[in-house]
């Protein structure tokens, strides 16, 4: 039969129209780490639900994919935050995201950001 799937809604209690984000299918292994993760439980467990092969590898298929995804949602950020100004913190975009200043520096030219922004400040100060 298979573990049973885990059903998540994500939603803002501000907002008025009650717009929700839904996940369906969830392994209930990874939905016990995200929930960790988002408050912050520093102790990891190991699979608890799965115990068959097919379903352990289903697992690890879907939290490799949502690695993967988040790895890439990372980036974007980093780039949007470095894009915020000229004066933006590297320093402080390094830290919140766990790199080493030289892997912050790949990650930002891989996304065509200057690693010199003196040249990135003359080009946006000419842009105004």
């Amino acid at each position: 039969m298979g573990m049973q799937k885990i059903y998540a809604e994500f939603e803002n209690p501000d907002d008025v129209e009650g717009d929700k984000r839904v996940a369906f299918g969830i392994a209930p292994d990874l939905a016990n780490a995200i929930g960790d993760s988002l408050n912050r439980v520093q102790t990891v467990e190991g699979p608890q639900y799965a115990a068959t092969f097919d379903d352990l590898t289903a697992t690890i298929a879907q939290t490799s994919h949502l690695i993967q995804h988040l790895e890439t949602f990372r980036e974007l950020a980093i780039v949007v935050a470095d894009k915020t100004g000229p004066y933006a913190d590297r320093k402080a975009i390094a830290i919140a995201a766990g790199f080493p200043p030289s892997r912050l520096y790949r990650v930002l030219e891989k996304h065509g950001r200057p690693r010199d922004r003196k040249t990135d400040t003359a080009d946006h100060i000419a842009e105004k």
